[in-house]
C-alpha cells in the first residue's frame, strides 16, 4: 500500500464510486482499461481503490456525456479541461436550438459546481471564492443564487450523505459561501430606499445560510434589507419591528425545526407584530398554512413577491405625490 493510501477512509471501491457518481461499475473498468481513467491504486489483497476526489470530475464528465460528447473525449480530461470543452462546444454551434442551448449551460453549470467540490475536497478557499466571483460577473446575482449556490449546497449535502464529503468539508464550504454572499448583499444594499424588509431567523436557528440568501435576492430588488441575522428571541424581533416599521419580515427556517414547533413560534409572532408588517417564510422547516404569513417554495417565488410590493410601494408613493 502507498503512503497515499494511508487514510483508507479517503479512497473508495469501485462500487462505491459507481453509487456516488452514477457511472455502472462495467463503464468504470472499461474506462480504466482503455483510457487510463479513472486512476486507482491496488491494495495488497490486488482489489482497486480510488480516491474520492475523482468524484467531482466523473459527474462532470457524465454531464458532458449527457451534452454528446463522446468519452474517448472527455474520460481522460481534467475538469478544467472539461469546462473548456463546455465553452469552446457553445461558441462553434451558435445556430442550436434555444433547448439545446438550456441544455448545454446546465451542463456547463454542473461542471462548474463540480469544480467547486474538487476545491472543496483540497482545502482550497483561494480557488472556490475565485470560483463564486466568476459566475456572480458572468451570470449576476440572481442567477448566481438559482444556478449555482442553491446546486453547490445540496451537491455538498449529499456528498456528506454518501461519504464523499465529510463534516469538515461542509463547514469548510458553508464558511466561504457565507463569507462570499456577506460581501455581496451589502455592496447591492447601498442607496436603496424602497420598502424596508427585516431578515431574520426563529430563535434557535443554527443556520445563516438562508437567510443570506433572502438578503442577496432583497438586495436585487429596490428594497432595503435590515438584516438582523440568526438565533433571535421572538421579544427581540418584536423589538426591532416597532422601531423600525419594516414592510415586510422575511424569515428562513432550515430543517432544524419540526413543523409543530416552528408553526407554534410563527403564530406567536404573528400575533404581537402589527398586521402592516407582511411576514414571509420559506425553508424546509416552514409550515406552510399559517394564518397572515406567506409561505414561498422558491427564491423565484419570493423574488416575484418582491417586485409586486416594491411596485405597490411605488405607487403609493405616486399617489401621496399628487394628493
Amino acid at each position: 500500500m502507498t503512503n497515499q493510501m494511508s487514510k483508507m477512509e479517503d479512497y473508495l471501491s469501485i462500487g462505491q464510486l459507481s453509487t456516488m457518481t452514477g457511472i455502472g461499475v462495467h463503464t468504470l473498468r472499461v474506462w480504466e482499461k482503455r483510457y487510463g481513467a479513472p486512476l486507482s491504486e491496488r491494495l495488497p489483497s490486488g482489489h482497486r481503490r480510488y480516491s474520492k476526489e475523482e468524484v467531482p470530475r466523473l459527474k462532470a464528465i457524465a454531464s458532458a456525456l449527457e451534452s454528446g460528447f463522446r468519452a474517448s473525449k472527455v474520460v481522460s480530461a481534467t475538469l478544467e479541461e472539461l469546462q473548456g470543452l463546455m465553452g469552446l462546444a457553445s461558441v462553434v454551434e451558435p445556430k442550436s436550438s434555444i433547448e439545446e442551448k438550456e441544455k448545454s449551460q446546465i451542463a456547463s453549470n454542473k461542471m462548474s459546481v463540480e469544480a467547486w467540490i474538487e476545491f472543496i475536497h483540497k482545502s482550497d478557499d483561494d480557488a472556490l471564492i475565485n470560483g463564486f466571483h466568476e459566475q456572480w460577473g458572468r451570470h449576476g446575482a440572481l442567477k448566481f443564487i438559482f444556478d449555482f449556490a442553491i446546486p453547490l449546497l445540496k451537491r455538498v449535502g449529499d456528498g456528506w450523505e454518501t461519504g464523499e464529503l465529510t463534516i469538515s468539508h461542509e463547514h469548510f464550504a458553508s464558511e466561504c459561501m457565507v463569507s462570499f454572499l456577506t460581501e455581496k448583499w451589502r455592496q447591492l444594499n447601498t442607496r436603496k430606499t424602497g420598502p424596508l424588509v427585516l431578515i431574520t431567523t426563529l430563535p434557535g436557528e443554527i443556520y445563516n445560510l438562508g437567510i443570506l440568501m433572502c438578503a442577496v435576492v432583497t438586495a436585487t430588488s429596490t428594497c432595503k434589507v435590515l438584516y438582523l441575522g440568526a438565533n433571535n428571541p421572538i421579544e427581540e424581533i418584536i423589538d426591532v419591528v416597532e422601531k423600525n416599521n419594516p414592510e415586510l419580515l422575511t424569515m428562513s427556517i432550515s430543517h432544524k425545526f419540526d413543523l409543530v414547533t416552528s408553526e407554534k413560534l410563527l403564530i406567536n409572532l404573528r400575533n404581537k407584530i402589527g398586521a402592516n408588517t407582511k411576514i414571509v417564510i420559506g425553508g424546509k422547516g416552514s409550515p406552510c398554512t399559517v394564518r397572515g404569513i406567506s409561505y414561498f417554495h422558491t427564491f423565484d417565488e419570493y423574488y416575484d413577491y418582491l417586485i409586486n410590493l416594491a411596485s405597490a410601494d411605488e405607487s403609493e408613493k405616486s399617489i401621496r405625490h399628487i394628493i
